[in-house]
């Protein structure tokens, strides 16, 4: 089997972006931990990762407050590794950014997402686990197009279709107009419902592999149950109330994607330290498919991941992602307990900037404490 190449970054320099006037992050290969006070930026350094892979925030895809009170523009700059070594930086102002690689600017954003991938899980990032339908079948479609080559022609021909028939109900178009495009709904719809279907069973097996941290399975699930000659049969039957309801209403750019925990949806089912494993745990699966398809090992942000979890559990999230081959970014507050056996580079940020967090800890028993007043 073909391996994996990991992608890392190395270092990072910020200017002006949010609550930074100027600061510099060294990152290390594997675990990275930044630790500080609420409002002292550490969600805004991981931001910065990846806005340099993405060209937006993951709070907003048009963040007017990017730039710091105040200032007019903010620079990002980071020197990556990817194969050999790689330069990436953002330049912006409200609304606006522009990104460039190796020294040149970047037209097609997406060919930068697709050769540095940064993942993310955030409580300001998308909501995948108690998110909207919406929300989490557009992570389902990115990841089933990011894994299956010829799929985001199929999800366009698709949407295409659909607003069309839309279009020709409006102007009350004939039914042979309205059969063709309505065929060309269930064609390109069927092999969409078939790439997810594969999709969510690559991914069950790879959260089953995963129990040791989620403790419960934990399962996705989408409609799958299509037939052809039903499905144009359906069209048929509700052009008049599609009409009066303004779209189509059944088919693959409606169905819920469901997320199973003890065989319930994990929205409601499960509590806050079960619903941060179980985004924890998708993340993993969500490398490995990166790994599976496109042989890039992405990197890794998770802003506040050890919040409302025990300690027992903080410690099975930290030993997980150790053996991770991801370089895992992640920040938390001030006086998080980090077992000594774990092998994790921790920093402080204050507003004098990052320091590394060699003195001040304290070993107690097994459990490196990082104290509060040290930052």
């Amino acid at each position: 089997m073909l391996s994996s190449t990991p992608l890392s970054i190395q270092e990072v320099k910020v200017k002006q972006l949010r609550c930074h006037d100027e600061i510099f992050w060294s990152c290390s290969s594997g675990l990275n931990l930044i630790l500080g006070a609420n409002g002292s930026g550490k969600t805004s350094l991981l931001e910065a990762v990846y806005l340099m892979a993405h060209g937006r925030s993951f709070r907003q895809a048009r963040d007017p407050y990017l730039v710091k009170r105040g200032q007019e523009r903010f620079f990002i700059q980071g020197n990556w590794k990817r194969f050999g070594p790689m330069n990436l930086s953002v330049a912006g102002r409200r609304g606006q950014t522009s990104v460039r690689l190796q020294g040149r600017d970047v037209q097609r954003r997406k060919d930068v997402s697709e050769s540095f991938p940064v993942l993310v899980e955030a409580p300001q990032g998308r909501k995948i686990i108690d998110g909207v339908a919406g929300e989490r079948r557009r992570w389902l479609d990115a990841l089933v197009m990011t894994c299956y080559q010829g799929s985001a022609q199929q999800y366009t021909s698709y949407l295409r279709a659909v607003m069309q028939r839309s279009r020709l109900l409006r102007r009350r178009a004939s039914s042979d107009e309205l059969d063709a495009w309505e065929h060309q709904i269930v064609a390109y719809g069927l092999p969409i419902i078939q790439a997810r279907k594969r999709l969510i069973e690559e991914m069950n097996v790879l959260l089953s592999e995963e129990l040791e941290l989620t403790e419960t399975a934990v399962e996705l699930s989408i409609n799958t149950g299509y037939e052809e000659e039903a499905w144009l049969t359906r069209l048929q039957e509700k052009r008049e109330s599609d009409l009066k309801s303004g779209g189509l209403r059944f088919g693959p750019h409606c169905d819920a994607l469901k997320i199973a925990f003890q065989q319930r949806e994990i929205r409601s089912a499960g509590s806050r330290g079960q619903q941060k494993l179980a985004a924890i745990a998708i993340k993993m699966a969500e490398c490995a498919m990166w790994s599976r398809y496109r042989r890039l090992i992405p990197v890794l942000l998770l802003d506040d991941c050890l919040e409302a979890l025990d300690h027992s559990r903080q410690y099975k999230v930290l030993k997980r992602l150790e053996r991770s081959p991801a370089q895992v970014l992640m920040s938390a507050p001030d006086g998080v307990q980090i077992a000594s056996d774990i092998d994790i580079r921790i920093q402080m940020l204050d507003r004098q900037g990052l320091t590394e967090a060699e003195h001040p800890i304290s070993v107690q028993g097994e459990t490196i404490v990082v104290m509060e007043e040290a930052a």
